[in-house]
């Protein structure tokens, strides 16, 4: 194979060569439209370290209380999306854990990209594990799921626990090559039988992603 136009440090899907920056979140869900490119899976380079996106998407729904209405009384929420990224280097295997909870419903999702060019194709490991769960006397909607997906386009399903790995290979490439992964983790708990008083119970979720050089 030809020797490699290093492109970077980082990349998007239409430029190859842009500086410096951190991840763009689209939406609620762990996309970044910007990654850093890599050399294949060499991680012990001190002049171009080996880096990737970490990001968070969360989203909380608290039960408030209830409003009356011509028909009775009805419950009340509020909901807050936050989206969080950074840019991590890594000197090896990587990780990343995120966990919240919240009285009515809560959503994380927690993903793991990068770019790369190799002259072989080389493979890694993801292992994933998700968890939800609702305090004691708390009813969970059928709504609640967990999902783990990645650039492959499979999609992998359970509830209310998820746990695995799976293996890819990452083909030889030229030009910058990008790889994501994500575990989302979503439960929700029905109201209260008194809707008017905020539920004490809790919803909680928590995920983690780990990539490992084969």
């Amino acid at each position: 194979m030809a020797a490699i136009l290093r492109a970077g440090p980082f990349a998007s899907s239409s430029y190859s060569f842009l500086n410096e920056q951190d991840p763009l979140i689209v939406g609620n869900f762990a996309d970044v439209s910007v990654y850093p490119v890599n050399c294949a899976n060499y991680t012990s380079s001190s002049a171009w370290p080996w880096r990737y996106n970490d990001v968070l998407n969360k989203t909380l729904t608290t039960h408030t209380g209830c409003e009356s209405t011509p028909g009775g009384d009805s419950p009340t929420e509020s909901s807050a999306t936050s989206n969080s990224g950074s840019v991590k280097t890594a000197t090896g295997n990587f990780s990343a854990s995120n966990s919240a909870s919240s009285n009515r419903g809560t959503t994380i999702v927690t993903g793991l990209s990068f770019a790369y060019q190799a002259t072989q194709s080389f493979k890694i490991k993801i292992t994933y594990n998700g968890l939800a769960s609702a305090s004691a006397g708390q009813t969970i909607d059928s709504s609640s799921n967990i999902l783990f997906f990645d650039s492959s386009g499979s999609t992998i399903d359970g509830f209310p626990s998820l746990s695995g790995s799976v293996t890819r290979t990452l083909p030889a490439s030229t030009v910058p090559v990008f790889f994501n992964a994500s575990l989302s983790v979503g439960i929700v708990i029905e109201f209260p039988d008194d809707i008017c008083i905020p539920n004490t119970g809790s919803a909680s979720a928590s995920s983690s992603l780990s990539v490992e050089f084969l």
